[in-house]
Formats: structure tokens, C-alpha cells, sequence
């Protein structure tokens, strides 16, 4: 059944992807990583160097791989892993410039060409401990993360419109005063990283509502997560509200997040795979306002994506 491409004759189209995990294929986790307490038992720091290349290598070429599994499948997005490059950031790779390595930046390219001729939209994703709203050291993870994103596009050659997804941070007591902080923080930024950055409602602290304002005041687009608005918000989901935060893209589709709760036990929590009857009402909704990109967040990765897409062809059928 199609899903994506153009809906009856609305021209309306929707993109759907998965997280950095392909597990349709073997072995396929782009994700591997070293722990410092493992590089402090290897011998020397050339030791650790090689190990973290090897593993780095390794993930690349699995993102290569998952690069020529998204098309066949109907796939159009894709969230790159964060961790191409284990311990980036961690001050034991300083002096390593891996950016300019001819080996990663060989198998680098490959993914870079493969999207950009294909025409993928990718993201990643900043890890938690990167915020915008903390009142000392506010921008302390987020900078190294970012600057780490901006040499990790430039040698994967991937194309301009790759966005970086990121919360808010803590509220710290004073919810106004840390949104405040956030639109400080961003307008602070480079412009490639405003360029790039996406803001992401939570699932405790910051409504849709909240993120959506920061996101006008800074400039930035914004994806809304159907799951941590579910779990967070003030009010119901409208069609002003969703259309003001599709406003916030320009150089590509809208794109949402969802998922759907394991159980009523753990609410919070990613099911394996997305409930159809928990977001088709959204889906109507989101396709009544045009074009739009969905980023599976389910457990289950492809094999959610792909089961998602059948389960709600029919809603995209007139």
C-alpha cells in the first residue's frame, strides 16, 4: 500500500522514518560506542585512538548501508545516531582531529552522496544533557555537541537542510525564566547551528505551547511530538496550534514525532511498535494542513515504521 508520495490528487505527501537502528538488516546498530573505563585498560593513547576509529568505522559504514535500505522500503527519513563517533565530545579524543581523516571521511562522503541523490531528509538528535534554559553553565554540553554535529555534517557531506532535534532543558523552578533563557541561549548561537537546531516539546516540562513560543521568538522550527504532548500539555491539540508550529519550517516538510505508551503502567515509556488508534486522529488532523514528515520513535525502529505505514494507509485513502 503506498504511503508515501502524493495522497489521491490533494498533492498532499507524507514522509515517514525510523532511529537510527535498522533492524531489518543483520547487524545493522550504527551506534557502537567505547566506554572511557575501556579505553583506560588499553596500553596507550595510539591504542585508544585506533579502538575508537575502528568502532567510528564500523558505525559509518552501517549508516552507509541503512542509506540504500530506505528507499526500496518507501522510507524518505532517517535519524542518524548521535554516536557515530564514540567519545567526540570526552576530552580523551582532544588532539584527534577525526574530522580529517581519510579513511572516516572516505566512508563519510558515501553516505553524504547516497542522500543527497536520493533526496533523504535526516536528522540526529542531541543527547539530554544538552539544554538551552540552565542558569550557569547553561550552554556547557550543547556547544561541544554542536560544534562535534557541525564537523560530522561537513564530513558526512550531508545536505544543508539536516536538522539537530533537541529539548528545552530543566524548567529549574521558574518555568517563565528558563523559557526566557532558551530564546537567549539560541539567538547566541552560530547561525549554522540556528540554522539546524529543531526544538521538541517534552513530556514534563515544556507543553507544545511553551516550545512553540521560543521557537517564534528565536527563529527556529520546531517538531511536535504527539507522545510528550499526550503526556504534557495544558490543552487539546488544535488545528491553530498545530498549524502555527508547521509555520515554524522553511526549508523543509514539518515533521512530527510519534509513538505510542508501552502500557498504562508506563506512560512515558516508547511501545515496540505505534498503536494506530492512538494516533490516527492526529494524523487527519496534521494532513489536513499540508505536506509532513513522521519520525517513528517506537522501540521496534524500521520494523515499526514499516508496520505503521501499512497500518494507516487506509487513513491517507479518500
Amino acid at each position: 500500500m503506498l504511503w508515501l508520495c502524493h495522497v489521491q490528487n490533494t498533492g498532499m505527501s507524507i514522509g515517514i522514518g525510523f532511529v537510527s537502528i535498522c533492524l531489518s538488516e543483520h547487524q545493522c546498530s550504527p551506534a557502537g560506542t567505547v566506554t572511557v573505563a575501556q579505553m583506560a585498560k588499553l596500553p596507550s593513547r595510539e591504542a585508544q585512538l585506533n579502538a575508537i576509529k575502528r568502532v567510528a568505522m564500523r558505525n559509518l559504514d552501517r549508516t552507509r548501508r541503512i542509506m540504500w535500505f530506505l528507499e526500496p522500503h518507501g522510507l524518505q527519513l532517517y535519524r542518524i545516531s548521535a554516536n557515530l563517533i564514540p567519545l567526540a565530545t570526552h576530552e580523551l579524543t582532544d588532539g584527534w582531529a577525526w574530522w580529517e581523516d581519510e579513511d572516516l571521511g572516505e566512508i563519510g562522503a558515501a553516505i553524504g552522496t547516497v542522500a543527497m541523490a536520493k533526496g533523504y531528509r535526516l536528522s540526529s538528535h542531541l543527547p539530554e544533557l544538552c539544554g538551552l534554559t540552565a542558569d550557569v553553565d547553561g550552554l556547557r554540553w550543547t556547544e561541544p555537541y554542536l560544534e562535534y554535529h557541525e564537523r560530522l555534517f561537513t564530513m558526512l557531506q550531508l545536505p544543508e537542510d539536516t536538522k539537530i532535534v533537541m529539548h528545552l532543558g530543566g524548567g529549574y523552578g521558574d518555568k517563565e525564566r528558563s523559557l526566557a533563557r532558551a530564546t537567549e541561549a539560541l539567538l547566541s548561537l552560530s547561525d549554522w547551528a540556528k540554522g539546524c537546531l529543531v526544538l521538541e516539546n517534552d513530556d514534563r516540562v515544556f507543553t507544545a505551547r511553551d516550545t512553540l513560543r521560543v521557537c517564534q521568538e528565536s527563529g527556529v522550527a520546531m517538531v511536535f511530538d504527539l507522545h510528550h504532548h499526550w503526556c504534557n500539555q495544558e490543552e487539546e491539540l488544535s488545528s491553530e496550534l498545530l498549524s502555527a508550529i508547521f509555520a515554524t519550517w522553511r526549508d523543509r516538510p514539518p515533521k512530527v514525532h510519534l509513538s505510542s505508551p508501552r502500557d498504562a503502567k508506563h506512560q512515558r515509556a516508547h511501545a515496540d511498535y505505534v498503536d494506530p488508534a492512538f494516533v490516527s486522529g492526529f494524523v487527519e488532523l496534521a494532513r489536513s494542513l499540508g505536506s509532513f514528515d513522521i519520525m517513528v520513535e517506537a522501540k521496534k525502529k524500521d520494523l515499526a515504521a514499516l508496520r505503521l505505514k501499512d497500518d494507516l494507509a487506509a487513513v491517507l485513502q479518500d
